[in-house]
């Protein structure tokens, strides 16, 4: 399996967990985080992964679309479901595009963007 996608399934399921320290040994305090139509950084939306609310998620379609030795962009489309009523609005299907960057020998996500795809 792809590194990046085990790195991005890594904080899918930080995430899922509401495993806020597991997210942010992945994610840098200083990433750009726009998920939703809201923007902020990766020390503030870890903070929110306490409370996440996704009961499963599920990862198709994914490619690395640019790679050097120390940059990776990366999309994919995410699956994701969410139990509870107040979480209704994480739930659903996204386009989702990362950039990880390599720093002292280990990769961090440095920006994150999704975009939820309407099904009909």
């Amino acid at each position: 399996m792809n590194m990046f996608y085990e790195l991005e399934t890594g904080m899918w399921n930080a995430a899922k967990a509401g495993n806020s320290e597991g997210f942010s040994e992945l994610v840098s305090p200083g990433a750009v985080m726009v998920c939703g139509g809201y923007r902020c950084s990766g020390a503030e939306y870890s903070e929110l992964i306490k409370d996440f609310g996704i009961s499963g998620f599920e990862i198709t379609d994914f490619e690395v679309t640019a790679e050097n030795d120390g940059l990776a962009s990366v999309h994919y489309i995410v699956r994701t479901c969410a139990d509870k009523p107040e979480n209704a609005d994480l739930a659903g299907v996204f386009h989702v595009a990362s950039v990880w960057k390599k720093a002292d020998g280990k990769w961090q996500l440095v920006f994150n963007m999704d975009s939820r795809i309407w099904e009909s």
